[in-house]
């Protein structure tokens, strides 16, 4: 059978879908997307998948997509972020069977995907889409869609959808706000860019922006034109969006956990969703926000839903009669989020208190994130006290820490077994910036955390000198140019000034210190100095020894 392109594929495979639930990262996973078809959605998307990660991953893959193959989870989207043409197109050909397309991420604005370089941070890359888009149309035996983020101007929106258009792209999102429009700078998205890339391209559009009700669905139908609406937040706070309906959020909780016990997934996922679902009544019962936060099991979180339901019930046989007072309808139904701005966002609500100032009046001043609690825990005598961390001048030349000197610290040496290598190191420390010429500068000063990297990177005023490195000697000629290192054990004392041989051959029985770069996960570093048990030595496996890159920190 041939692929269905553009308004066909829209109205035979995905049967005119014009309510859609978008890809929302941990959160539009199957049991919510089973909820929300249950409710009036009639196209789901899966949350963003890592194409590289699901190239290279085969658990991966089960877990975020093979598992969860349901026959009532069609019509479906899979959504990848990606960089990479060939890259792009693998994961797409492994995931093609488990859907009805293929979508690009171009619209994600958060940092994470800066750092990754996807998402909407490759919407000045046209080149490289073109050819990603290209490749997967020529490629996959179901179509290729993209959602995108606007540019400022509209015009250039323009432009940009008719490219990807061109490429091979069969359906397009339109989210109209702009890659900077996030958090508390979201604001209104602007309806006007989508519907004039609506005009503008032959292939169906769905808008995305300023969706909280079913009127809002409406609206944008009737005045941008589009073939479909998509809903990300509305949608999580009242998946009963797309019926036009306000239902009592436990009767939607009730039923996501039941989805839940059928079709598992992480309890992050659960927890989550009961936040936004809860959202307004928690606000009130602030006690069983922290319950919500703290609970480690399914039917954990089932309870405290629970308690939550009988505290609502209770309030409402107390206001038998009465009319809804403030800005928003009775805290315990269904209702959207109005995200606050900026300067409503900085100022604390008198009837709202923050997760840290709750957890402040539990545990006293002393309030340590997760990841610190668990650092604690396996090593008690550790503080976090930013005024007993050691401070360090900054480099000129690079802004890292500038070294005044070599000290040493024994980390782990104890489980190599190597009690005394402090005390030998400690006369090597001093003897090596003095015999071997080494200076402190530049990149050097990375290896401050990791490993003793004796970094020949010299300082200007070296330039042109000769300097010892590893084996031998090299001439300066600027920052870090400087000779390779070369991989040798140290005990010889071979190429280094005698005075270093008796200091290199008191070092414990059974550790033999070695020099490299790639030899112990130390990439593009010199002369690191790395204890690796006798035993690794003798076996030739010093080159690919695994370990950490050093067991001895300066």
């Amino acid at each position: 059978m041939p692929k269905l392109q553009g308004f066909e594929f829209w109205s035979r495979t995905l049967r005119g879908a014009r309510h859609v639930v978008a890809p929302m990262v941990d959160q539009s996973e199957l049991a919510w997307r089973l909820l929300s078809r249950r409710h009036g959605a009639q196209l789901c998307y899966t949350p963003m998948l890592h194409a590289q990660v699901f190239v290279r991953d085969a658990n991966y893959r089960k877990e975020n997509l093979y598992c969860e193959v349901c026959p009532e989870d069609r019509p479906l989207i899979v959504q990848f972020c990606a960089n990479d043409p060939e890259v792009f197109v693998q994961a797409a050909l492994l995931a093609q069977d488990y859907c009805d397309a293929i979508d690009l991420n171009l619209g994600c604005p958060q940092m994470i995907a800066k750092r990754g370089h996807y998402g909407a941070f490759l919407q000045d890359e046209w080149d490289l889409l073109q050819r990603m888009i290209l490749l997967a149309h020529e490629k996959l035996s179901v179509p290729v869609t993209c959602k995108i983020r606007v540019f400022p101007e509209i015009d250039k929106t323009v432009r940009y959808a008719q490219m990807l258009e061109k490429a091979g792209c069969q359906l397009l999102t339109v989210h109209g706000r702009t890659k900077e429009q996030k958090g508390p700078l979201s604001g209104a998205a602007s309806w006007e860019h989508i519907k004039a890339v609506r005009k503008a391209v032959a292939i169906p559009v769905f808008a995305n922006g300023n969706i909280q009700c079913l009127q809002d669905v409406e609206r944008c139908l009737r005045d941008t034109g589009v073939q479909g609406v998509m809903s990300a937040e509305g949608n999580l706070h009242n998946p009963a969006l797309f019926e036009g309906r306000s239902p009592a959020v436990w009767e939607l909780a009730e039923e996501y956990l039941d989805i839940v016990r059928e079709h598992p997934c992480p309890l992050s996922y659960v927890r989550a969703h009961l936040f936004k679902l809860w959202h307004h009544t928690l606000q009130v019962h602030q006690e069983l926000r922290e319950e919500l936060a703290k609970v480690k099991t399914l039917e954990g979180i089932a309870a405290v839903s629970q308690e939550l339901k009988l505290r609502c019930q209770e309030e409402i046989s107390r206001q038998e009669g009465a009319k809804p007072t403030g800005d928003l309808p009775f805290h315990w139904i269904c209702q959207p989020y109005i995200r606050p701005g900026p300067r409503e966002g900085s100022k604390e609500k008198a009837g709202a208190r923050s997760k840290r100032a709750l957890e402040e009046e539990e545990g006293g001043t002393e309030v340590l994130s997760k990841n610190k609690q668990k650092k604690q825990l396996r090593n008690p005598h550790k503080t976090f006290d930013p005024s007993l961390k050691p401070k360090y001048a900054k480099c000129d030349q690079c802004g890292n820490p500038k070294v005044s000197g070599f000290r040493l610290q024994a980390t782990k040496a104890s489980a190599l077994g190597v009690g005394r290598v402090v005390s030998a190191l400690l006369g090597v420390a001093g003897l090596v910036p003095a015999q071997l010429g080494l200076q402190r500068g530049s990149r050097w000063h990375g290896c401050l955390r990791t490993a003793p990297c004796f970094q020949p990177s010299p300082c200007p005023g070296l330039e042109g000198k000769r300097v010892w490195v590893g084996w031998g000697e090299g001439e300066a000629s600027g920052l870090g140019a400087v000779p390779r290192a070369a991989s040798r054990p140290w005990a010889s004392g071979r190429g280094f000034p005698s005075e270093a041989a008796p200091l290199l051959a008191s070092l414990a029985p059974g550790v033999v210190l070695a020099t490299g770069s790639r030899d112990f996960l130390c990439p593009g570093q010199q002369m690191c100095v790395q204890p690796v048990p006798r035993l690794l030595q003798e076996a030739s496996l010093q080159r690919d020894c695994r370990l950490p890159r050093s067991r001895i920190a300066f």
